[in-house]
């Protein structure tokens, strides 16, 4: 049973070894948050010319936490507490603090010291290399830095180990305990609703119009929409901070104290507002983490589907909602008065929610967006098992794209360079179905916990959906497992039937299926 009152979420202070734990886990956990605030600035503001110093310090400070990591001390303190804490005199953060150290532990003595140095220093390069060839529209200037991306991958997955797919041990990564097989049921079915509900809508013939959304939007406007927005839905600003990068994320330098994000601006102005919300989702998880939890590797979202599940909730479930819209409208109007003085609530909230097969994932539709993540799980797999080489990846990312969403892209800027996951590995992109699976389940309990839910969001309330995320899923960080949030929260396990029932009912409705 999960503890209920934040009060509660606390360690022992009372028994030296966890102490003695603690004192070790902050030292490497604020070594970390130094890591993450150099990719930070790597990502939003390091000069151009620095990336071959910025790559040797990256795996200097890698080195000296993978170093932490493999303490033989630290192995004798979690053997000694692994079966201790089971004793009803520790807390669930005791067992959720030695469990996730163990886990962390036990990766970190697979992999020598050397390799990992070896990585971050590629991965710092690799980045800085693909920023490039983004912008350039070259990929065979990025290609041998995903060559060696793939080699690194592929060894990391033996190193760890895995019993029926080398793909396996890099999920693990991100989601504990998911696998290959899992994924793949997983999808199946949101695959086969996805086409089904993309051909019903194509052959309606029935169109929304979106055109109001391009434009000359001044990216100073854009910004302060973006921070007014991320106000609305709870996002603090004392504990946080917003800036522009080439792809937008969100990263804690020491949740839930200090948690930041990024967006990108351009001339569809969607892209920085729904960004803002698909981040700010990420950074209130982070930032509603139990203070009690600072310092530690408990901090924050339990796992990366977890954390998806928020950004996709905030971005989508509410944020193309009507109700929203209807609380919040007011922002856009003020922003650019010009653009959307004439337009309605409702025209604008049906134009965030048209669905048009598109080239880029983080602009997709709701409908689509699940068959951009099958083409990236399918090409990941298939590069790991070293079944594909990186050299056709343009010619296999067109032809999937082709056969899943009838349209090909017109560079590689726009295609397989969009994405700046591959810099660093392997085995996340799952995680944005599976965030949107969980998220849709979560919603609906949100919505069935909550009476008038609508009409509060309309009047421009969004704190109390907050409190109850906060409640029930943000406070516990990684105290507890995914599965096991998911039964405290919706009652059941992971279900797909919940997304698939949300789109087909969400999409039959506005385009009158």
């Amino acid at each position: 049973m999960l503890v209920t009152e934040q009060n509660s979420i606390h360690f022992t202070q009372s028994d030296e070894r966890i102490n003695e734990l603690l004192r070790s886990l902050q030292e490497v956990t604020d070594l970390e948050a130094l890591q993450a605030l150099a990719d930070w600035d790597q990502q939003t503001g390091m000069p151009d010319g620095a990336s071959g110093v910025r790559s040797n310090q990256a795996a200097t400070l890698q080195g000296l936490i993978h170093e932490r990591w493999t303490s033989p001390r630290l192995g004798e303190l979690l053997n000694k507490l692994e079966e201790v804490v089971q004793r009803a005199s520790f807390t669930d953060a005791d067992r959720g603090l030695v469990r996730q150290a163990h886990r962390i532990y036990n990766r970190s003595t697979k992999l020598p010291r050397k390799l990992v140095e070896e990585m971050e220093r590629a991965r710092v390069i690799s980045h800085d290399t693909w920023v490039h060839a983004r912008a350039n529209n070259d990929f065979a200037s990025y290609a041998s830095c995903l060559e060696q991306t793939v080699r690194f991958q592929r060894e990391v997955a033996d190193l760890y180990g895995y019993q029926e797919n080398r793909y396996d041990a890099l999920l693990d990564i991100y989601e504990p305990g998911l696998t290959t097989s899992t994924v793949e049921q997983f999808f199946a079915p949101i695959r086969d609703v996805s086409v089904s509900l993309l051909q019903q809508i194509q052959a309606s013939g029935k169109k929304i119009n979106t055109s109001f959304l391009q434009g000359s939007f001044s990216e100073v406007q854009q910004k302060l929409l973006a921070e007014k927005l991320l106000t609305r839905i709870g996002y603090d600003f004392s504990r946080g901070k917003i800036a522009r990068s080439p792809h937008p994320f969100t990263t804690s330098i020491g949740a839930p104290q200090d948690v930041r994000l990024t967006v990108r601006y351009s001339d569809i102005l969607p892209m920085s507002m729904m960004a803002a919300l698909h981040e700010g989702g990420h950074a209130l998880y982070e930032q509603g983490s139990a203070p009690t939890l600072l310092r530690t590797p408990v901090a924050g979202g339990t796992s990366m589907g977890m954390h998806e599940s928020q950004s996709r909730l905030w971005e989508n479930a509410i944020g193309r909602s009507e109700a929203f819209w209807r609380g919040q409208y007011g922002l856009v109007q003020e922003a650019f008065p010009q653009s959307f003085q004439q337009v309605s609530v409702t025209d604008f909230a049906r134009a965030l929610n048209h669905v048009e097969p598109s080239l880029i994932r983080v602009e997709a539709d709701e409908v689509t967006y699940n068959l951009h993540i099958i083409i990236r799980f399918e090409i990941e797999k298939a590069l790991v098992n070293g079944e594909i080489t990186v050299a056709s990846l343009p010619r296999l990312w067109n032809e999937k794209y082709h056969a899943y969403l009838g349209i090909e892209p017109d560079s590689d800027t726009n295609g397989v360079l969009q994405d700046v996951h591959w810099t660093f590995g392997f085995g996340y992109f799952a995680s944005y179905t599976l965030g949107n699976l969980y998220g849709a389940q979560i919603y609906h309990s949100l919505r069935k916990s909550i009476a008038h839910f609508d009409q509060r969001l309309a009047a421009g309330e969004t704190a109390f959906i907050l409190e109850w995320l906060r409640e029930r899923l943000y406070t516990f960080g990684a105290i507890y497992q995914p599965d096991e949030l998911m039964q405290h929260i919706t009652g059941e396990a992971a279900n797909p039937q919940h997304l698939i029932q949300y789109l087909t009912k969400k999409f039959s409705q506005l385009y009158e299926l």
